[in-house]
Protein backbone atom coordinates (compact mmCIF):
# COMPACT_ATOMS: atom_id res chain seq x y z
CA UNK A 1 0.00 0.00 0.00
CA UNK A 2 1.14 3.53 -0.74
CA UNK A 3 1.74 5.86 2.18
CA UNK A 4 1.41 9.36 0.74
CA UNK A 5 0.44 12.79 2.05
CA UNK A 6 -2.93 14.40 1.24
CA UNK A 7 -1.11 16.72 -1.18
CA UNK A 8 0.37 13.86 -3.21
CA UNK A 9 -2.87 11.85 -3.06
CA UNK A 10 -4.87 14.84 -4.30
CA UNK A 11 -2.46 15.47 -7.17
CA UNK A 12 -2.45 11.77 -8.15
CA UNK A 13 -6.25 11.49 -8.11
CA UNK A 14 -6.92 14.62 -10.16
CA UNK A 15 -4.03 13.81 -12.50
CA UNK A 16 -5.49 10.35 -13.17
CA UNK A 17 -8.94 11.87 -13.66
CA UNK A 18 -7.69 14.38 -16.22
CA UNK A 19 -5.73 11.65 -18.04
CA UNK A 20 -8.76 9.35 -18.31
CA UNK A 21 -11.02 12.17 -19.48
CA UNK A 22 -8.56 13.25 -22.16
CA UNK A 23 -8.43 9.63 -23.33
CA UNK A 24 -12.18 9.82 -23.95
CA UNK A 25 -13.41 7.63 -21.10
CA UNK A 26 -16.98 8.54 -20.04
CA UNK A 27 -17.09 10.82 -17.02
CA UNK A 28 -18.92 8.32 -14.80
CA UNK A 29 -16.34 5.59 -15.39
CA UNK A 30 -13.42 8.01 -15.15
CA UNK A 31 -14.59 9.17 -11.71
CA UNK A 32 -15.48 5.69 -10.47
CA UNK A 33 -12.34 4.16 -11.98
CA UNK A 34 -10.09 6.67 -10.27
CA UNK A 35 -11.88 6.01 -6.99
CA UNK A 36 -11.44 2.24 -7.26
CA UNK A 37 -7.79 2.48 -8.38
CA UNK A 38 -7.02 4.90 -5.54
CA UNK A 39 -8.54 2.50 -3.00
CA UNK A 40 -6.48 -0.40 -4.32
CA UNK A 41 -3.27 1.64 -4.29
CA UNK A 42 -3.80 3.33 -0.93
CA UNK A 43 -5.68 0.81 1.19
CA UNK A 44 -5.98 -2.50 -0.66
CA UNK A 45 -8.92 -4.61 -1.91
CA UNK A 46 -10.41 -5.09 1.56
CA UNK A 47 -11.61 -1.47 1.53
CA UNK A 48 -13.45 -1.71 -1.80
CA UNK A 49 -16.69 -1.98 0.16
CA UNK A 50 -16.33 1.78 0.66
CA UNK A 51 -17.55 2.31 -2.90
CA UNK A 52 -20.66 0.23 -2.24
CA UNK A 53 -21.59 1.99 0.99
CA UNK A 54 -20.95 5.43 -0.57
CA UNK A 55 -23.17 4.63 -3.57
CA UNK A 56 -25.87 3.18 -1.28
CA UNK A 57 -25.88 6.32 0.85
CA UNK A 58 -26.32 8.48 -2.28
CA UNK A 59 -29.16 6.34 -3.63
CA UNK A 60 -31.00 6.59 -0.31
CA UNK A 61 -31.65 10.34 -0.77
CA UNK A 62 -35.43 10.51 -1.04
CA UNK A 63 -35.34 13.78 -2.98
CA UNK A 64 -33.56 12.11 -5.92
CA UNK A 65 -36.80 10.28 -6.75
CA UNK A 66 -37.96 13.57 -8.28
CA UNK A 67 -35.28 13.34 -11.00
CA UNK A 68 -36.77 10.53 -13.15
CA UNK A 69 -40.25 12.01 -12.74
CA UNK A 70 -39.18 15.45 -13.94
CA UNK A 71 -37.32 13.81 -16.85
CA UNK A 72 -40.39 11.72 -17.72
CA UNK A 73 -42.48 14.90 -17.63
CA UNK A 74 -40.01 16.61 -19.98
CA UNK A 75 -40.07 13.66 -22.41
CA UNK A 76 -43.86 13.69 -22.49
CA UNK A 77 -43.94 17.45 -23.07
CA UNK A 78 -41.43 17.20 -25.90
CA UNK A 79 -43.86 14.95 -27.77
CA UNK A 80 -47.18 16.38 -26.55
CA UNK A 81 -47.54 19.26 -29.03
CA UNK A 82 -47.33 22.06 -26.44
CA UNK A 83 -44.06 23.44 -27.83
CA UNK A 84 -45.45 23.46 -31.38
CA UNK A 85 -48.52 25.42 -30.29
CA UNK A 86 -46.40 27.89 -28.33
CA UNK A 87 -44.14 28.45 -31.31
CA UNK A 88 -47.08 29.04 -33.64
CA UNK A 89 -48.49 31.62 -31.22
CA UNK A 90 -45.14 33.39 -30.79
CA UNK A 91 -44.69 33.41 -34.56
CA UNK A 92 -47.97 35.26 -34.98
CA UNK A 93 -47.26 37.77 -32.21
CA UNK A 94 -43.59 38.51 -32.79
CA UNK A 95 -43.13 37.61 -36.45
CA UNK A 96 -43.51 41.12 -37.82
CA UNK A 97 -40.74 42.48 -35.53
CA UNK A 98 -37.10 42.21 -36.72
CA UNK A 99 -35.60 39.33 -34.74
CA UNK A 100 -39.08 38.52 -33.43
CA UNK A 101 -38.82 34.77 -33.98
CA UNK A 102 -35.53 34.61 -32.06
CA UNK A 103 -37.09 36.63 -29.23
CA UNK A 104 -40.05 34.25 -29.27
CA UNK A 105 -37.68 31.27 -29.07
CA UNK A 106 -36.12 32.64 -25.85
CA UNK A 107 -39.60 33.21 -24.40
CA UNK A 108 -40.71 29.67 -25.30
CA UNK A 109 -37.48 28.15 -23.94
CA UNK A 110 -38.16 29.98 -20.66
CA UNK A 111 -41.60 28.38 -20.47
CA UNK A 112 -40.20 24.96 -21.40
CA UNK A 113 -37.54 25.35 -18.69
CA UNK A 114 -40.30 26.03 -16.15
CA UNK A 115 -42.09 22.87 -17.27
CA UNK A 116 -39.24 20.41 -17.71
CA UNK A 117 -36.18 21.21 -15.56
CA UNK A 118 -33.58 19.95 -18.04
CA UNK A 119 -31.54 21.73 -20.70
CA UNK A 120 -31.91 19.41 -23.67
CA UNK A 121 -35.69 19.77 -24.00
CA UNK A 122 -35.68 23.41 -25.11
CA UNK A 123 -32.60 23.11 -27.34
CA UNK A 124 -33.82 20.00 -29.17
CA UNK A 125 -37.44 21.13 -29.53
CA UNK A 126 -36.67 24.64 -30.78
CA UNK A 127 -33.78 23.34 -32.88
CA UNK A 128 -36.23 21.14 -34.74
CA UNK A 129 -39.16 23.60 -34.92
CA UNK A 130 -37.70 27.08 -35.11
CA UNK A 131 -34.20 26.88 -36.58
CA UNK A 132 -35.15 25.68 -40.12
CA UNK A 133 -37.81 28.41 -40.38
CA UNK A 134 -35.47 31.18 -39.21
CA UNK A 135 -32.77 30.08 -41.63
CA UNK A 136 -35.35 29.94 -44.44
CA UNK A 137 -36.42 33.51 -43.65
CA UNK A 138 -32.80 34.66 -43.95
CA UNK A 139 -31.88 34.98 -40.26
CA UNK A 140 -28.21 35.41 -39.51
CA UNK A 141 -26.92 32.18 -37.96
CA UNK A 142 -25.79 33.97 -34.78
CA UNK A 143 -29.32 35.31 -34.23
CA UNK A 144 -30.93 32.00 -35.24
CA UNK A 145 -28.76 29.43 -33.43
CA UNK A 146 -27.45 31.25 -30.36
CA UNK A 147 -30.83 32.08 -28.76
CA UNK A 148 -31.94 28.44 -29.00
CA UNK A 149 -28.92 27.17 -27.07
CA UNK A 150 -28.92 30.05 -24.55
CA UNK A 151 -32.67 29.78 -24.01
CA UNK A 152 -32.47 26.01 -23.64
CA UNK A 153 -29.72 26.38 -21.04
CA UNK A 154 -32.22 28.21 -18.82
CA UNK A 155 -33.42 24.74 -17.84
CA UNK A 156 -30.44 24.67 -15.48
CA UNK A 157 -31.65 27.71 -13.55
CA UNK A 158 -35.41 28.12 -13.83
CA UNK A 159 -37.21 25.61 -11.59
CA UNK A 160 -37.88 22.71 -11.53
CA UNK A 161 -34.16 22.29 -12.20
CA UNK A 162 -32.75 18.79 -11.72
CA UNK A 163 -29.38 20.31 -10.76
CA UNK A 164 -31.00 22.16 -7.85
CA UNK A 165 -32.50 18.90 -6.63
CA UNK A 166 -29.09 17.19 -6.53
CA UNK A 167 -27.44 20.23 -4.91
CA UNK A 168 -30.17 20.44 -2.28
CA UNK A 169 -29.96 16.72 -1.54
CA UNK A 170 -26.19 16.86 -1.00
CA UNK A 171 -26.21 20.04 1.10
CA UNK A 172 -29.46 19.20 2.94
CA UNK A 173 -31.05 22.48 1.85
CA UNK A 174 -34.65 23.38 1.07
CA UNK A 175 -35.39 22.62 -2.58
CA UNK A 176 -38.12 25.26 -2.48
CA UNK A 177 -35.61 27.94 -1.45
CA UNK A 178 -33.25 26.91 -4.23
CA UNK A 179 -36.04 26.92 -6.81
CA UNK A 180 -37.18 30.38 -5.76
CA UNK A 181 -33.59 31.61 -5.66
CA UNK A 182 -33.12 30.67 -9.31
CA UNK A 183 -36.22 32.48 -10.59
CA UNK A 184 -35.05 36.10 -10.65
CA UNK A 185 -31.57 35.36 -12.09
CA UNK A 186 -33.21 33.12 -14.69
CA UNK A 187 -35.65 35.83 -15.78
CA UNK A 188 -32.85 38.42 -15.81
CA UNK A 189 -30.78 36.24 -18.12
CA UNK A 190 -33.77 35.63 -20.40
CA UNK A 191 -34.38 39.40 -20.52
CA UNK A 192 -30.71 40.00 -21.36
CA UNK A 193 -30.90 37.54 -24.26
CA UNK A 194 -34.06 39.21 -25.58
CA UNK A 195 -32.58 42.69 -25.21
CA UNK A 196 -29.43 41.65 -27.08
CA UNK A 197 -31.45 40.23 -29.98
CA UNK A 198 -33.77 43.25 -30.10
CA UNK A 199 -30.90 45.78 -30.15
CA UNK A 200 -28.89 43.88 -32.78
CA UNK A 201 -31.89 43.49 -35.06
CA UNK A 202 -33.11 47.07 -34.51
CA UNK A 203 -29.88 48.48 -35.89
CA UNK A 204 -29.40 45.68 -38.45
CA UNK A 205 -32.84 44.33 -39.42
CA UNK A 206 -31.27 42.09 -42.06
CA UNK A 207 -29.92 39.90 -39.23
CA UNK A 208 -33.46 38.83 -38.33
CA UNK A 209 -35.95 39.65 -41.12
CA UNK A 210 -39.62 39.86 -40.11
CA UNK A 211 -42.25 37.52 -41.51
CA UNK A 212 -43.41 38.23 -45.07
CA UNK A 213 -46.62 40.35 -45.17
CA UNK A 214 -48.67 37.44 -46.52
CA UNK A 215 -47.93 35.38 -43.37
CA UNK A 216 -49.02 38.07 -40.91
CA UNK A 217 -52.44 37.96 -39.22
CA UNK A 218 -54.76 40.34 -37.42
CA UNK A 219 -55.36 40.89 -33.72
CA UNK A 220 -58.23 38.39 -33.53
CA UNK A 221 -56.10 35.49 -34.74
CA UNK A 222 -53.31 36.51 -32.36
CA UNK A 223 -55.64 36.55 -29.36
CA UNK A 224 -57.10 33.18 -30.31
CA UNK A 225 -53.59 31.74 -30.51
CA UNK A 226 -53.01 32.59 -26.83
CA UNK A 227 -55.03 29.52 -25.85
CA UNK A 228 -51.77 27.62 -26.38
CA UNK A 229 -50.37 29.37 -23.28
CA UNK A 230 -53.14 28.04 -21.02
CA UNK A 231 -51.94 24.45 -20.67
CA UNK A 232 -48.30 25.37 -20.00
CA UNK A 233 -49.50 27.87 -17.40
CA UNK A 234 -51.58 25.22 -15.65
CA UNK A 235 -48.68 22.77 -15.71
CA UNK A 236 -46.22 25.29 -14.27
CA UNK A 237 -48.68 26.09 -11.49
CA UNK A 238 -49.20 22.37 -10.83
CA UNK A 239 -45.47 21.90 -10.31
CA UNK A 240 -44.16 25.15 -8.87
CA UNK A 241 -47.32 26.50 -7.28
CA UNK A 242 -47.90 23.43 -5.13
CA UNK A 243 -44.23 23.41 -4.13
CA UNK A 244 -43.95 27.09 -3.21
CA UNK A 245 -47.29 27.06 -1.35
CA UNK A 246 -46.05 24.18 0.76
CA UNK A 247 -48.74 21.80 -0.50
CA UNK A 248 -46.24 19.30 -1.95
CA UNK A 249 -42.67 18.19 -1.45
CA UNK A 250 -40.37 18.31 -4.52
CA UNK A 251 -41.03 14.62 -5.18
CA UNK A 252 -44.80 15.06 -4.90
CA UNK A 253 -44.65 18.17 -7.12
CA UNK A 254 -42.77 16.11 -9.72
CA UNK A 255 -45.56 13.52 -9.57
CA UNK A 256 -48.14 16.28 -10.09
CA UNK A 257 -46.12 17.46 -13.08
CA UNK A 258 -46.15 13.99 -14.64
CA UNK A 259 -49.93 13.79 -14.27
CA UNK A 260 -50.23 17.26 -15.80
CA UNK A 261 -48.02 16.29 -18.74
CA UNK A 262 -50.12 13.18 -19.36
CA UNK A 263 -53.28 15.31 -19.34
CA UNK A 264 -51.67 17.78 -21.78
CA UNK A 265 -50.73 14.95 -24.14
CA UNK A 266 -54.29 13.62 -23.90
CA UNK A 267 -55.82 17.02 -24.71
CA UNK A 268 -53.56 17.24 -27.77
CA UNK A 269 -54.67 13.69 -28.74
CA UNK A 270 -51.12 12.39 -28.62
CA UNK A 271 -51.43 10.16 -25.56
CA UNK A 272 -50.62 6.79 -27.10
CA UNK A 273 -48.94 3.65 -25.89
CA UNK A 274 -46.04 4.46 -28.20
CA UNK A 275 -45.65 7.90 -26.56
CA UNK A 276 -45.56 6.36 -23.08
CA UNK A 277 -43.03 3.70 -24.11
CA UNK A 278 -40.72 6.13 -25.94
CA UNK A 279 -40.84 8.62 -23.07
CA UNK A 280 -40.20 5.86 -20.54
CA UNK A 281 -37.21 4.58 -22.50
CA UNK A 282 -35.70 8.07 -22.80
CA UNK A 283 -36.32 8.63 -19.09
CA UNK A 284 -34.58 5.36 -18.25
CA UNK A 285 -31.61 6.21 -20.46
CA UNK A 286 -31.12 9.76 -19.11
CA UNK A 287 -31.74 8.72 -15.49
CA UNK A 288 -29.23 5.89 -15.78
CA UNK A 289 -26.65 8.30 -17.16
CA UNK A 290 -27.24 10.70 -14.26
CA UNK A 291 -27.17 7.94 -11.66
CA UNK A 292 -23.93 6.44 -12.99
CA UNK A 293 -22.34 9.88 -12.85
CA UNK A 294 -23.63 10.25 -9.29
CA UNK A 295 -22.24 6.86 -8.28
CA UNK A 296 -18.87 7.50 -9.94
CA UNK A 297 -18.57 10.94 -8.37
CA UNK A 298 -19.56 9.62 -4.93
CA UNK A 299 -16.85 6.92 -5.13
CA UNK A 300 -14.29 9.54 -6.13
CA UNK A 301 -15.48 11.84 -3.34
CA UNK A 302 -15.32 9.08 -0.70
CA UNK A 303 -11.66 8.36 -1.45
CA UNK A 304 -10.79 12.04 -1.74
CA UNK A 305 -12.31 12.65 1.68
CA UNK A 306 -10.60 9.54 3.06
CA UNK A 307 -7.11 10.79 2.16
CA UNK A 308 -7.79 14.20 3.71
CA UNK A 309 -8.17 16.10 0.46
CA UNK A 310 -10.87 18.53 1.69
CA UNK A 311 -8.80 19.45 4.75
CA UNK A 312 -5.83 20.11 2.46
CA UNK A 313 -7.91 22.37 0.19
CA UNK A 314 -9.52 24.16 3.13
CA UNK A 315 -6.09 24.70 4.68
CA UNK A 316 -4.84 26.37 1.50
CA UNK A 317 -7.90 28.61 1.30
CA UNK A 318 -7.79 29.46 5.01
CA UNK A 319 -4.18 30.53 4.60
CA UNK A 320 -5.03 33.05 1.90
CA UNK A 321 -4.91 36.61 3.17
CA UNK A 322 -7.60 37.95 0.83
CA UNK A 323 -11.20 39.22 1.24
CA UNK A 324 -13.80 36.38 1.38
CA UNK A 325 -15.45 37.48 -1.86
CA UNK A 326 -12.15 36.98 -3.68
CA UNK A 327 -12.17 33.35 -2.54
CA UNK A 328 -15.70 32.89 -3.91
CA UNK A 329 -14.53 34.49 -7.16
CA UNK A 330 -11.60 32.04 -7.29
CA UNK A 331 -14.05 29.15 -6.89
CA UNK A 332 -16.00 30.47 -9.87
CA UNK A 333 -12.83 30.52 -11.95
CA UNK A 334 -12.24 26.84 -11.16
CA UNK A 335 -15.82 26.12 -12.26
CA UNK A 336 -15.29 27.98 -15.53
CA UNK A 337 -12.22 25.86 -16.30
CA UNK A 338 -13.78 22.56 -15.22
CA UNK A 339 -16.98 23.39 -17.11
CA UNK A 340 -15.07 23.23 -20.39
CA UNK A 341 -14.28 19.55 -19.83
CA UNK A 342 -16.62 17.96 -17.26
CA UNK A 343 -20.42 17.91 -16.93
CA UNK A 344 -22.19 19.87 -14.22
CA UNK A 345 -23.22 16.90 -12.07
CA UNK A 346 -19.66 15.62 -11.80
CA UNK A 347 -18.38 19.08 -10.89
CA UNK A 348 -21.17 19.43 -8.34
CA UNK A 349 -20.45 16.13 -6.62
CA UNK A 350 -16.69 16.65 -6.54
CA UNK A 351 -16.56 20.29 -5.49
CA UNK A 352 -19.69 21.11 -3.49
CA UNK A 353 -18.84 18.94 -0.43
CA UNK A 354 -15.47 20.75 -0.34
CA UNK A 355 -16.57 24.28 -1.18
CA UNK A 356 -19.88 24.64 0.69
CA UNK A 357 -18.40 24.22 4.22
CA UNK A 358 -15.84 26.89 3.29
CA UNK A 359 -18.61 29.13 1.94
CA UNK A 360 -20.59 28.78 5.18
CA UNK A 361 -17.48 29.44 7.31
CA UNK A 362 -16.87 32.60 5.31
CA UNK A 363 -20.38 33.77 6.24
CA UNK A 364 -22.12 33.32 2.88
CA UNK A 365 -25.52 31.75 2.30
CA UNK A 366 -25.33 28.25 0.73
CA UNK A 367 -28.56 28.90 -1.20
CA UNK A 368 -26.94 31.93 -2.84
CA UNK A 369 -23.81 29.90 -3.59
CA UNK A 370 -25.92 27.10 -5.08
CA UNK A 371 -27.62 29.49 -7.50
CA UNK A 372 -24.25 31.07 -8.33
CA UNK A 373 -22.90 27.59 -9.08
CA UNK A 374 -25.86 26.75 -11.33
CA UNK A 375 -25.52 30.04 -13.26
CA UNK A 376 -21.86 29.16 -13.81
CA UNK A 377 -22.77 25.65 -14.97
CA UNK A 378 -25.36 27.16 -17.29
CA UNK A 379 -22.48 29.03 -18.91
CA UNK A 380 -20.45 25.80 -19.02
CA UNK A 381 -23.13 24.07 -21.10
CA UNK A 382 -22.61 26.78 -23.74
CA UNK A 383 -18.81 26.80 -23.60
CA UNK A 384 -16.65 25.01 -26.19
CA UNK A 385 -15.27 22.47 -26.58
CA UNK A 386 -17.60 20.14 -24.61
CA UNK A 387 -20.67 22.22 -23.75
CA UNK A 388 -23.73 19.94 -23.81
CA UNK A 389 -25.97 22.49 -25.57
CA UNK A 390 -23.49 22.66 -28.47
CA UNK A 391 -23.85 18.94 -29.13
CA UNK A 392 -27.63 18.96 -28.67
CA UNK A 393 -27.76 21.64 -31.34
CA UNK A 394 -25.40 19.79 -33.65
CA UNK A 395 -27.63 16.74 -33.41
CA UNK A 396 -30.76 18.53 -34.66
CA UNK A 397 -29.38 21.36 -36.83
CA UNK A 398 -29.81 21.29 -40.63
CA UNK A 399 -26.82 20.02 -42.66
CA UNK A 400 -25.75 23.54 -43.68
CA UNK A 401 -25.04 24.44 -40.03
CA UNK A 402 -21.45 23.59 -39.14
CA UNK A 403 -19.83 23.22 -35.73
CA UNK A 404 -17.95 26.47 -36.44
CA UNK A 405 -21.32 28.22 -36.95
CA UNK A 406 -22.51 26.87 -33.61
CA UNK A 407 -19.36 28.06 -31.80
CA UNK A 408 -19.63 31.54 -33.36
CA UNK A 409 -23.33 31.87 -32.59
CA UNK A 410 -22.95 31.04 -28.90
CA UNK A 411 -20.09 33.47 -28.21
CA UNK A 412 -22.17 36.62 -27.46
CA UNK A 413 -24.46 34.59 -25.20
CA UNK A 414 -21.50 33.22 -23.24
CA UNK A 415 -20.51 36.86 -22.62
CA UNK A 416 -24.05 37.64 -21.42
CA UNK A 417 -23.91 34.56 -19.21
CA UNK A 418 -20.65 35.79 -17.68
CA UNK A 419 -22.37 39.09 -16.89
CA UNK A 420 -25.10 37.03 -15.19
CA UNK A 421 -22.50 35.25 -13.04
CA UNK A 422 -21.04 38.60 -11.96
CA UNK A 423 -24.50 40.02 -11.17
CA UNK A 424 -25.32 37.09 -8.89
CA UNK A 425 -21.84 37.23 -7.34
CA UNK A 426 -21.97 40.93 -6.43
CA UNK A 427 -25.73 41.25 -5.75
CA UNK A 428 -26.74 38.26 -3.59
CA UNK A 429 -30.23 39.67 -2.95
CA UNK A 430 -31.13 38.87 -6.55
CA UNK A 431 -31.11 35.28 -5.27
CA UNK A 432 -32.11 35.63 -1.63
CA UNK A 433 -34.93 38.19 -1.76
CA UNK A 434 -37.65 35.86 -3.07
CA UNK A 435 -36.86 32.85 -0.80
CA UNK A 436 -36.76 35.17 2.22
CA UNK A 437 -40.07 36.75 1.16
CA UNK A 438 -41.83 33.38 0.83
CA UNK A 439 -40.12 31.23 3.48
CA UNK A 440 -38.68 33.89 5.79
CA UNK A 441 -35.09 34.49 6.83
CA UNK A 442 -33.28 31.37 8.06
Amino acid sequence: MLDVSPVIATLIMFGMLILLLTMGLPVAFALGGVGVMAILLLWGPNVLSLTVTSAWDMMSYYTLIAIPMFIFMAMLLKRSGIAEDLFKSMRLWAGRVPGGLAIGVVFICTIIAAMSGITGTGVVTMGILALPLMLKLGYNKVIAIGPIMAGGALGFLIPPSVSFIVYGAICQLSIGRLFLGGLIPGFILAAMYILFIAIRCYFKPELGPPLPPEERVGLKEKILSLKSVFLPGVLVMAVLGTLFLGVCSPTEAAGAGVIGAIVCAGIHRRLTWSLIMESSWETLRITNMIMWILIGAVCFKAVFFGVGGPAFVRGIIAGLDVPPLYIIFGMQLTYMVLGCFIDDLSILLISIPIYVPIVINLGFDPVWFGVLFIVNMQMATLTPPFGAALFYMRGVAPPEVTMADIYRSVTPFVVLQLIGVLLVLFFPQLVLWLPELVFGVH
